[in-house]
């Protein structure tokens, strides 16, 4: 009898995550520190409470993260000139280019775990990840 969908998709987990970091790890990042950098690549800045909604990670997570990324120079951070009270984050040169020597490799990861079924695979995730 196949797993449940929960332990499934929790064993899932655990495999991506542990291939993922295999490449990050000589980099010295973290799998959150890698999806605040893709997050911030796909836009131009982000507010801390829009990177905590792109990440699993919680906002007291994500602060330390970004913290992390800023002694790094691979991102900065800027009061938000239309709203003050807000702090925008921006990947930095050095970030940017971080973050295109990794996704190359994460992408490769990816390619070979999902294998042939890869569309379909991804397609049904989004599903349930939006339902």
């Amino acid at each position: 009898m196949p797993d449940p969908l929960t332990r499934a998709l929790t064993r899932a987990v655990r495999t991506v995550t542990g291939h993922v970091e295999q490449v990050l790890r000589p980099e010295g990042l973290t799998l959150d520190q890698w999806l605040v950098l893709a997050a911030l690549a796909e836009q131009r800045s982000l507010t801390m409470t829009e990177l905590t909604a792109r990440t699993p990670a919680s906002g007291p997570t994500v602060t330390r993260v970004v913290d992390k990324l800023v002694s790094i120079a691979a991102v900065y951070r800027e009061v938000d000139p239309e709203d003050r009270r807000k702090v925008r984050v921006y990947l930095s040169p050095r970030g940017r280019t971080l973050h295109k020597r990794l996704a190359v490799k994460v992408e490769e990861v990816e390619r070979d775990l999902l294998g042939q079924s890869g569309a379909g695979v991804l397609d049904l995730l989004h599903r349930l990840a939006d339902s």
